[in-house]
């Protein structure tokens, strides 16, 4: 048998510098890019598939994507009863966002802002993982979030959905890990409707980290915002696990007027990942979310 050492390695490793951790892959570069807004790579695994990352930071592959998109979309969309749905994705370049809610006749429109073309471009070439972009109900929008949730509060556009499928805060994304953006998408869904967040999540030894908080100022974290100035005064967690992301563990977060509970699904629906038991047990949260995460 050959030794590991005597093996040829392509080691890529994602590093999380505020709580000193790295994971790596042994993986193979397909694309690389500078856009004007961030570093953008393609990289082929042999177990895992295509990996695409983002300033150094795992997005999506083809091996677990499913896991996130249909966990994100899914839940807060079969959680409540709707004749239609508007939905606003904010980000979501790769297209899995958008590929899951399109499944459901019930959703009327859907509107896509994404800063970088690149990003989606990029995707569909080498991930194909993305929705119909062409669908009449798709409004692609290539621009920067946080002006453009300015002016939707503005014009009083409203949604039932808003999700928040971002990248860490840095680069492109951190115009929108403000407060004042966290008060413009609180004015722009409607009174029944749910804004849905996600973040990685890390156990120390004292207490429980957010990867938003360990990439850049504490005081950038999405989830904390909430809790602390209640702009939707309802903010509930359920959680999954995405393999490639770092720590494993997973938190989604729904912020809401009116506190509805999207724990118990009003119609079936099978995916690769998720179903309606599924959808069910994410909101069994562990102690240590209680204590840790204020859930």
């Amino acid at each position: 048998m050959t030794k590991t050492s005597e093996l040829s390695r392509n080691w890529w490793h994602e590093e999380t510098e505020g709580v000193a951790f790295t994971h790596a892959l042994d993986m193979k570069l397909l694309y690389s890019e500078q856009s004007p807004f961030q570093k953008i790579e393609v990289f082929e695994h042999d177990v895992f598939g295509r990996v695409l990352t983002l300033d150094d930071l795992v997005q999506a592959s083809h091996a677990d994507e499913f896991m996130y998109h249909e966990m994100a979309v899914h839940v807060p969309l079969l959680g409540r009863k709707r004749e239609k749905a508007d939905v606003l994705i904010v980000g979501g370049g790769d297209g899995g966002i958008l590929r899951e809610a399109l499944r459901h006749e019930f959703v009327a429109r859907v509107v896509m802002v994404e800063i970088d073309e690149r990003v989606i471009e990029v995707s569909k070439e080498y991930l194909g993982i993305n929705g119909d972009y062409s669908d009449p109900r798709v409004d692609l929008i290539i621009g920067d979030a946080a002006q453009y949730m300015r002016e939707a509060r503005s014009k009083g556009d409203m949604f039932d959905l808003i999700i928040l499928d971002l990248s860490e805060p840095v680069g492109p994304s951190s115009s929108v890990f403000t407060q004042s953006f966290c008060e413009d998408f609180a004015k722009c869904i409607k009174p029944d409707g749910v804004v849905l967040d996600s973040d990685s999540i890390f156990v120390g030894k004292d207490r429980a980290y957010f990867l938003q908080e360990l990439c850049g100022d504490k005081d950038q974290n999405l989830v904390s915002i909430m809790q602390r100035e209640k702009l939707l005064p309802h903010v509930a967690g359920y959680r999954s696990i995405v393999q490639l992301y770092p720590a494993a563990e997973f938190g989604f977060f729904l912020y809401s007027y009116d506190g509805h509970d999207y724990s118990k699904p009003v119609a079936t629906w099978t995916g690769r990942h998720y179903n309606t038991e599924l959808h069910q047990a994410a909101f069994a949260l562990p102690t240590w979310w209680r204590q840790n995460l204020g859930f």
